[in-house]
């Protein structure tokens, strides 16, 4: 057993509710945290973790301490060059979209097949109690079998919570998103570290890790990307995407925000890596870059996108400072402006 796992209920449960009480957030946002600091550990344990990326809004606050916002999930990239030299799999260079949609299936199966089980295996080597790992197949409502050739593949990490289901506003599981499809570079070591650890170090001396994590420049322009693109649909998703907001307006004064916005070299990248790997039919990708990208909600979703900030994220997932609404849309559109200045080589 690990030695936070080793302290009866009630020493953790008092733990807990001190760092919670600390950040201002629920005392299950405090545990989920500790499980998703041990997943991470255990993932990047695994034979491919030194092709393993962490990538996404959570690496933003448990890798570069940038966002005062609790995340669930994580988001992981799984680098090409893994299939292509370790796996022996030459279609892994991706060189035309049928190379594409092998890599995909290749990656589904070594996810689900190999990865997952060695997850297990890692977690129980360090001690950890009271979970189960799952593979993601079917999805949507009713749920139906994911794509062969979908991407990312979704492991579950259910664990045990030590609070009574009445009191949980968060699920106790971890949802691990896996790309084959995502850019590697730029990218640095991050130190990872629960919350608990960093009140009770002495309590929670296994749950740190050092991991290759991405670059906050790099996911500065991603999120302001997946923003314009989603907002070209005739209904874009409004449930908890105005996190993405939050985070641009937490990063654009940042050295990380400030080096992006005079970066377009890194700018054409990106766009152009989403263009060649993701090319959704709903997507112009002539529209992201600086002379067209909008990533402001238009009048007929302003609405959802403000109910969404103000009941989802500023109740139950931002801690520390959140402005209001109508401040942040005023952010938005002087980063907006800035955008729009981005030269492209």
């Amino acid at each position: 057993m690990s030695s936070w796992q080793n302290h009866s209920i009630d020493e953790r449960i008092s733990m807990i509710q001190s760092v919670a009480q600390d950040h201002n957030i629920e005392d299950n946002a405090v545990e989920k945290d500790w499980w998703v600091t041990v997943v991470l550990k255990a993932l990047f344990n695994t034979s491919c973790g030194k092709w393993l990326l962490f990538k996404g809004g959570t690496s933003l606050s448990k890798g570069w301490n940038l966002i005062n916002r609790f995340s669930e999930d994580i988001d992981i990239s799984i680098d090409r060059t893994f299939f292509e030299k370790i796996l022996n799999l030459p279609f892994a260079k991706c060189e035309n979209n049928n190379q594409v949609k092998k890599l995909r299936k290749a990656s589904r199966d070594y996810i689900h097949g190999t990865l997952s089980a060695e997850l297990d295996v890692e977690l129980q080597k360090m001690g950890i109690e009271g979970y189960t790992v799952k593979n993601e197949t079917m999805a949507g409502e009713p749920p139906k079998p994911i794509d062969h050739d979908s991407d990312p593949t979704v492991i579950f990490v259910n664990y045990e919570s030590i609070f009574p289901s009445s009191m949980r506003l968060i699920d106790a599981r971890i949802k691990i998103e896996i790309s084959c499809l995502s850019m590697s570079e730029p990218n640095e070591k991050c130190d990872i570290r629960s919350l608990v650890f960093d009140k009770f170090p002495e309590e929670d001396d296994e749950m740190t890790a050092s991991i290759k994590t991405v670059t906050p420049s790099r996911t500065f322009l991603e999120k302001a990307l997946l923003l314009s693109e989603e907002l070209q649909k005739e209904e874009p998703r409004t449930l908890r995407m105005s996190r993405h907001l939050y985070d641009l307006d937490r990063l654009m004064d940042t050295e990380f925000g400030q080096k992006s916005l005079n970066d377009g070299n890194l700018y054409k990248a990106i766009v152009e890596h989403r263009r060649r790997f993701y090319h959704l039919g709903y997507v112009d990708y002539d529209k992201d870059y600086p002379t067209s990208i909008d990533f402001i909600p238009r009048n007929e979703v302003l609405k959802a996108y403000r109910l969404d900030y103000e009941t989802n994220m500023v109740d139950g997932y931002i801690y520390g400072e959140a402005k209001p609404f109508k401040e942040l849309m005023k952010r938005m559109e002087k980063l907006l402006h800035d955008f729009r200045q981005i030269i492209i080589p």
